[in-house]
């Protein structure tokens, strides 16, 4: 199989969280230390970043389909519950944990990761809702 086959345009999403992580690292580590520890620690923390962003989008893409297959519209608010459960989860966060003194980047990755299992929480409860009554509907 070519690649242009199995390339998707979300890949350079992948990418560039690679870039931006490991750039992240180099800007981080300043100009002391061992430069091989320190391209090491540049490329583990890309792979990271670059990690987290496949999770995230991936687990969208899969709900997505998943809930289509399944016969539900995209429109449809049981197909959106989880959006917006994951992001007043995430609002949340971001508005109530300033309090706490914490850094911009801390409160930013509290938020989505917040959001983001909140997301994965609800997407549970509606997909298996969703096959259950998918199954009575064949059954019948």
């Amino acid at each position: 199989m070519a690649l242009p086959e199995r390339f998707e345009p979300w890949y350079l999403l992948v990418v560039a969280a690679f870039l931006v992580g490991s750039g992240a690292s180099l800007l981080g580590s300043g100009t002391g230390g061992f430069v091989l520890v320190i391209g090491l620690t540049a490329v583990l923390s890309g792979l990271l970043w670059a990690f987290a962003v496949y999770v995230f989008v991936g687990t969208f893409r899969n709900y997505v389909t998943s809930y289509a297959d399944s016969g539900g519209s995209l429109w449809n608010p049981r197909f959106l519950a989880p959006f917006v459960v994951g992001a007043l989860a995430g609002g949340v966060v971001y508005v109530t944990r300033p309090i706490e003194g914490k850094p911009t980047t801390e409160l930013v990755v509290g938020a989505l990761s917040a959001g983001f299992w909140a997301f994965v929480i609800a997407m549970i409860v509606v997909l298996t809702a969703s096959y259950v009554i998918a199954g009575y509907r064949e059954a019948q």
